[in-house]
């Protein structure tokens, strides 16, 4: 039984052909075209929906793309070349997306040059699904499929007709729609981010140089590589350009790889990049690549509190009162008993001055005693109770600081607000995603971090990485980095006691990163499925051990292990010193003004 099914007189096998192929495909939605007035829509339509698809019937100059079920991921569109006015179809619908996903081709035709001919001219892409069912008149149930793309429409590519081979609804339907490995040389625009200034060198020379040096931040010389292994795999061109930014939005507009991305100055990101919704609107992520860490690192200061607290640190604020509390009325009960004993004895000559009894006091508490005469119980019993509470608390005073001062330091910094709120100083590597994140952060403590010790009075601590981290090795300084790049200053310029100080604080999580396309770049699956097959590999854990230096364990040797007390340390007490020498030599000057005005 024949089928007149509008445009093309067709079998029942034939229709189940063509409903079998967009089966395959998993595609439900179908629209039509047909150009035939006496076409039998009502048995057309049966027979589909007998096989759970919906259709749309249209005629030739009609909106063919127009989507039946937009919750549907595919819409199939089905044309025939017998409808004498079937070029047409290209000319009233947006060829430059209609050859895309979401939409299937299925060109019957009798002329297999002809109907390519005529499909060249128009930018079906690599990543189209266009397919030319072919039926000579010598076979009567099966058809030939050819499937048709061009490596590259707007970068000289070549349209490839490849041929699948014969479908049949009885035979097997294996070696058909195989990937499209080979881009035929095609040129695909890449641009690269390169932060450091490019002088008689290649772009692929900067990028490998920067990472002997450690600079291989954010993983733009491992992602080269993988570019290269892509390239190599689909058989592409690639035209280097290059950017000192990923992407900020700047008047308005994404500047950068970003921008490139946008405009149509590049088809591929030659460098990984953050994920973010802003950019998300304007690119496609192909697929996810390495992460990347950033912290602030410091060496952890033996005293964070500072260290003209030491001495003051072992015992608390409430400790501290009540021993001068107690200081005080030994001085008082001193006074008042040599008072009583020179009443009742007229002719002792000992001094009783208030002076002398507060010095006895305070210096019981240093072990130092003095002139005083003990010939009465009442001060033998005051003096004893007194050197006996001295002596204790003498001796887990010193104790104390001495453990302070020669026992590994405790970590206290912690948390960002911990390095808010330390005598450390602090600096940010000088790369524009720093800047971003402060700019866009609505983090307070990192916000108040910014204002009071990053970007404050004329400071402004953006730094480059090395002169960042010889102030990190000089101690009292944090620097905010990439981890690969600190890990390898760390392991080329710091010592073994100086890695065992290092301590780090996170100011923000760790970033994943992609692979970035132009929106709805044909190139996209091509990236995100060479990327797997490299992960799968190996090759990127190898690459990423092998450039990337780890963090530097902290080896307890001899020399990191003795500890020993620097002059800053010791500096309370001689500036205490001199504070009471100063003021022993104004007393004197002022009792020397004074008596020679007494004696005039």
């Amino acid at each position: 039984m024949n089928l007149t099914y509008g445009f093309i007189t067709e079998t029942f096998v034939d229709i189940l052909t063509i409903i079998n192929i967009l089966q395959y495909k998993n595609i439900n939605n179908v629209n039509i075209i047909h150009c035939d007035k006496s076409f039998d829509i009502i048995t057309a339509h049966k027979m589909f929906a007998q096989n759970k698809m919906r259709t749309g019937f249209l005629n030739i100059g009609d909106d063919v793309t127009r989507n039946i079920n937009k919750h549907n991921p595919t819409i199939g569109i089905v044309l025939n070349t017998a409808c004498e006015s079937w070029k047409d179809t290209f000319d009233n619908i947006d060829t430059t997306n209609s050859f895309r996903y979401p939409f299937v081709w299925l060109i019957i035709t009798n002329d297999v040059s002809a109907t390519v001919n005529v499909l060249s001219q128009y930018p079906i892409q690599v990543d189209a699904d266009v397919t030319i069912m072919y039926k000579s008149n010598d076979t009567k149930e099966t058809f030939e499929l050819y499937e048709t793309f061009n490596t590259g429409f707007n970068s000289n590519g070549t349209f490839q007709v490849q041929y699948k081979g014969p479908w049949n609804s009885t035979k097997n339907k294996t070696n058909i729609f195989l990937t499209r490995m080979d881009l035929t040389g095609v040129l695909i625009k890449v641009t690269v981010v390169v932060t450091r200034n490019i002088i008689n060198e290649t772009i692929e020379e900067s990028l490998v140089n920067g990472a002997k040096d450690g600079m291989d931040s954010l993983h733009k010389l491992k992602f080269f590589m993988i570019l290269k292994y892509i390239q190599d795999m689909y058989n592409f061109t690639m035209e280097l350009r290059s950017t000192h930014s990923w992407g900020y939005i700047r008047n308005g507009s994404f500047d950068g790889m970003v921008g490139a991305l946008i405009n149509g100055q590049a088809d591929i990101g030659g460098s990984p990049i953050f994920f973010r919704i802003d950019r998300s609107k304007f690119i496609d992520y192909a697929v996810e690549t390495w992460p990347s860490s950033f912290s602030f690192v410091f060496r952890h200061p033996k005293h964070s509190s500072g260290f003209h607290t030491i001495y003051t640190r072992p015992l608390d604020h409430s400790v501290w009162y009540c021993i001068f509390g107690l200081l005080l009325i030994t001085g008082v009960s001193m006074f008042l008993i040599l008072k009583v004993k020179i009443r009742n004895q007229s002719n002792d000559a000992e001094e009783s001055s208030i002076s002398l009894a507060f010095l006895f006091s305070f210096g019981s508490l240093c072990q130092q005693g003095m002139p005083i005469s003990r010939k009465t119980a009442s001060v033998k019993m005051l003096i004893f109770i007194t050197f006996v509470y001295s002596v204790t608390l003498y001796q887990y005073y010193n104790a104390v600081i001495v453990a302070t001062l020669l026992r590994e330091p405790p970590t206290t910094i912690k948390s960002l607000r911990d390095l808010l709120e330390s005598n450390l100083k602090i600096g940010v590597e000088d790369v524009l995603y720093n800047k971003d994140y402060f700019q866009r952060t609505t983090d307070p403590v990192a916000i108040e971090l910014y204002k009071k010790k990053i970007a404050y009075s004329k400071h402004y601590n953006f730094f480059e990485p090395d002169k960042g981290m010889a102030l990190v090795k000089q101690g009292g300084f944090a620097f905010h980095l990439d981890n690969i790049i600190a890990y390898r200053f760390m392991q080329k310029q710091f010592t073994e006691r100086e890695i065992c100080e290092l301590r780090d604080v996170i100011l923000y999580p760790p970033q994943k990163m992609a692979a970035a396309v132009a929106k709805r770049s044909p190139y996209k699956e091509h990236m995100a499925t060479g990327i797997r097959k490299i992960f799968e590999s190996g090759l990127m854990r190898r690459w990423k051990t092998s450039l990337d230096a780890p963090m530097p364990k902290c080896t307890h040797t001899p020399d990191s292990s003795i500890f020993s007390v620097n002059i800053r340390e010791f500096s309370s007490p001689l500036i205490a010193l001199t504070f009471g020498m100063i003021i022993a030599l104004i007393i004197l000057c002022c009792e020397i003004f004074i008596k020679n005005v007494t004696k005039d």
